[in-house]
């Protein structure tokens, strides 16, 4: 452990951190909600165990014990600032377990890190697309978790915790777990104790196995009264909704009916097909150095155990690819990739993993004798934030408004 958590650079560290924060709260908050962030609010287990039910359910126990009628767009917003807020702590709270879990000598090389991590993902859910929305509940346990496994205190915690996030939303299974999966399984045969490998088996195994059993169900088994339910959730999600008309009908259609609603959606897989690729030229720098510094990363594993691990941390972020494959939201992908990747090298430094480290180091060297080129990348970076929801970035989005005069 890092002894000298307390210091005064650490301190200072995060001072700046909390006045990013600020910063980017003000510059980003558009304060305002997607119908989409509150169309789910409408879905409660009133119903019965109906998919995305558990912010409805809240709401509903909450309307039932207050003077007032809480069923609201108001209601809503507030438990959606309190969720941001509670996001962006849970943030810190990562970035201050790394810090004092990792060697003395790498705190330079994780705080960098950190900012890179803490730029791309403090905007996220500041932005109308995804203010709300019920990626920022599944963010806030995977921080909790992720901070368990970093302390390795409570960490049987994980499994009620990657279980409840399912629940919350199904897409979990492809959006997030994935990290905590990779990490259980790098415990798993990097721990030499016979009690650690049945431990960390058992949690892998659960972590694997629960989220799987709910996602199955709510896909494929929770729509039984759909049509019978249908109407009375649609009149709330209005009453929940900014003007008290609009809902999002295509989460309707499919959480309620279980329709399939690739079609009703063709206009935001037609922005995918333009966004993407002009977003792959644009962060073609970020690829190109990412990849580089995980090959070099994959040289160093030499046992068996490394090898197997190495492949489970470079293809873990492949769990996206249905989503990507049949789903739209194109900016929630690209922040969950690129949040993964900076996060598990982070939680790999202060596991003390030897072939991240010295990697980290390397490349640290290098970009010590190109210092102008990493600080116009650093900047450069900032062109792409905030990542959105359909459309990947407003960069982007302009980019192809003026190729394409849409």
């Amino acid at each position: 452990m890092n002894q000298g958590f307390f210091n005064k650079g650490n301190r200072r560290f995060f001072a700046g951190v909390i006045a990013y924060m600020i910063f980017a709260v003000l510059i980003y908050f558009e304060r305002s909600m997607d119908v989409m962030n509150t169309t789910v609010f409408a879905f409660s287990y009133e119903h019965g165990f109906i998919s995305r039910g558990v912010l409805g359910t809240f709401l509903q126990i909450w309307d039932s014990l207050s003077p007032v009628d809480l069923l609201s767009y108001h209601t809503v917003y507030q438990i959606s600032e309190a969720a941001t807020a509670l996001y962006l702590l849970m943030l810190l709270l990562f970035v201050a377990s790394i810090l004092k879990h990792c060697n003395q000598e790498d705190e330079i090389q994780v705080k960098w890190i950190s900012l890179l991590l803490l730029f791309l993902s403090v905007p996220m859910f500041l932005t109308c697309d995804n203010f709300g929305r019920l990626d920022v509940y599944l963010m806030i346990l995977t921080l909790f978790c992720m901070i368990l496994l970093v302390s390795e205190k409570f960490e049987f915690l994980i499994i009620p915790a990657v279980t409840f996030a399912t629940i919350i939303h199904q897409g979990y299974v492809f959006m997030n777990l994935n990290i905590i999966l990779a990490v259980l399984f790098y415990k798993f045969l990097m721990k030499r104790e016979r009690r650690d490998k049945i431990k960390y088996g058992i949690l892998l195994l659960l972590s694997f196995l629960l989220p799987s059993i709910f996602f199955l169900y709510f896909e494929f088994f929770s729509h039984t009264f759909g049509t019978e339910i249908y109407q009375e959730i649609f009149t709330l999600a209005q009453k929940l909704s900014s003007d008290g008309v609009t809902v999002h009908e295509q989460v309707l259609q499919h959480e309620i009916l279980g329709n399939d609603i690739y079609g009703m959606e063709e206009e935001f897989h037609r922005w995918n097909r333009e966004d993407l690729p002009i977003f792959l030229v644009l962060f073609s720098p970020f690829l190109v150095f990412g990849i580089r510094f995980f090959r070099d990363y994959a040289k160093k594993n030499k046992t068996v155990a490394e090898k197997w691990t190495g492949l489970a941390v470079l293809i873990a972020p492949l769990t996206l690819l249905p989503e990507i494959l049949l789903k739209v939201d194109f900016g929630r992908y690209i922040f969950s990739i690129c949040f993964y990747y900076l996060a598990i090298v982070l939680m790999l430094m202060a596991l003390k993993d030897q072939q991240v480290i010295t990697t980290v180091k390397t490349w640290r060297d290098k970009m010590a004798a190109h210092k102008l080129m990493a600080c116009m990348a650093l900047l450069y970076l900032f062109l792409f934030l905030p990542f959105r929801g359909y459309r990947i970035c407003d960069a982007v989005t302009t980019i192809v408004s003026i190729i394409f005069k849409n």
